[in-house]
């Protein structure tokens, strides 16, 4: 930590250009040739929208530069079922971190998806809605 995705986005909040956002969001995603101009500057747009979070986000940074405390001895407190949804490509949060998450949770379940990054629900979108809705169901 941090990974290169992470180091991404730290750009992209201190220098919030559709330049920066499309080298975050290339690694951001297994394929970005599926991410429109039209989706890069709504996203664009939205972080623009909100300035205030752009800046608490960097003040965090200088105030805690480790950013990711390790809760990891705490994971066998949680009671309720859990459902662990990962890209195998993800360059932002390694695939090792879901394993600890599955490992310390007692009641969890972990699905990988192949040819995917950090955004699961965009990139296998309908298998992720219908997983959610399933594990919602139960």
């Amino acid at each position: 930590m941090p990974t290169e995705g992470i180091k991404l986005i730290q750009q992209v909040y201190r220098d919030p250009t559709i330049e920066n956002l499309k080298r975050m969001m290339a690694v951001f995603v297994h394929d970005a040739s599926r991410i429109t101009e039209d989706l890069y500057r709504q996203r664009l747009e939205n972080l623009l929208a909100r300035r205030d979070h752009l800046e608490n986000f960097v003040k965090s940074l200088a105030a805690n530069p480790r950013q990711f405390p390790d809760y990891g001895h705490r994971l066998g407190e949680i009671r309720s079922p859990a459902l662990i949804l990962w890209g195998r490509d993800d360059r932002f949060v390694p695939f090792d971190v879901g394993l600890r998450l599955l490992w310390g949770i007692p009641d969890a379940d972990l699905h990988l998806f192949s040819r995917c990054g950090h955004w699961a629900q965009w990139e296998h979108a309908d298998a992720f809605n219908r997983m959610v809705a399933d594990f919602l169901g139960r």
